[in-house]
């Protein structure tokens, strides 16, 4: 099986156009793209009812597919806000219960702190809350993890510090190449590779994907086992984009 995924979230303006939705996704990414690994964003999901989430499995196994990231925003363990955060805390629970539905191989949480810096209370926190879904990813059969998005998360030391500090086997990142927020010394590039071992998925933009080839056999190299996610951004022509970064990717034959 091609070590590929397509995240939806590569045509979220179609999505905002009502142009597409999860199935079309689904088939899209099957029988134009000819990917049989899905990279579903949490924006494309319309219910966390029961029977809608096992329609997206049938539609999943009807095409021979496995969900390898469920990307979920609006669910972050951090907020200042009580009330904000117990709708979070919801959202996180929704994700978790769709993924242990839709057979899911890592799900993607944001850390919630969007200062750069992190304080001790707030590191307190975010890790207690990744171990216990990190707990409750492994007895699924799943790793849970963040990605480095935004805020804080875009430090290599804080992702390594939190990776230290929830120190469990469910628990894993998603590696958005060259997002990030560089310290003394650093080098996206750099970074990227450290970052490696212990990410389960990659996001590559449409402009990381230009130089695919010299890039992620380094990664493979740097001990990175999981897919490639194609996640475009444009909002242009998505559609013939995507083909053209998939293509790219591709040729990395990695």
């Amino acid at each position: 099986m091609e070590p590929i995924t397509i995240a939806s979230y590569s045509f979220h303006k179609l999505l905002e156009r009502g142009m597409i939705d999860l199935f079309g996704y689904l088939e899209a990414s099957k029988y134009h793209y000819n990917v049989d690994n899905a990279d579903i964003w949490n924006g494309f999901i319309l219910s966390y009812e029961e029977d809608y989430l096992k329609k997206i499995r049938e539609a999943l196994d009807d095409r021979g597919m496995t969900l390898q990231a469920l990307c979920c925003d609006w669910a972050h363990p951090y907020s200042d806000d009580p009330d904000q955060l117990k709708k979070q805390n919801a959202v996180a629970e929704d994700c978790l219960r769709a993924a242990d539905i839709l057979g899911a191989k890592t799900v993607r949480f944001d850390l919630g702190v969007h200062t750069r810096e992190i304080n001790e209370a707030q590191y307190d926190i975010v890790s207690k809350a990744f171990r216990a879904y990190a707990q409750h990813g492994f007895d699924n059969g799943y790793a849970v993890g963040p990605e480095n998005h935004w805020g804080a998360s875009r430090r290599l030391s804080v992702q390594k510090e939190l990776h230290a500090r929830v120190n469990h086997p469910g628990y894993a990142t998603l590696l958005h190449f060259d997002n990030w927020d560089l310290e003394a010394g650093e080098t996206l590039e750099a970074n990227n590779l450290a970052f490696a071992k212990i990410a389960a998925h990659t996001h590559v933009s449409y402009e990381v994907s230009e130089r695919s080839c010299d890039l992620l056999p380094k990664v493979r190299e740097a001990g990175y086992k999981g897919m490639w996610g194609c996640e475009h951004h444009t909002e242009v022509d998505e559609y013939r984009k995507v083909a053209l970064q998939l293509g790219r990717i591709r040729l990395a034959k990695c």
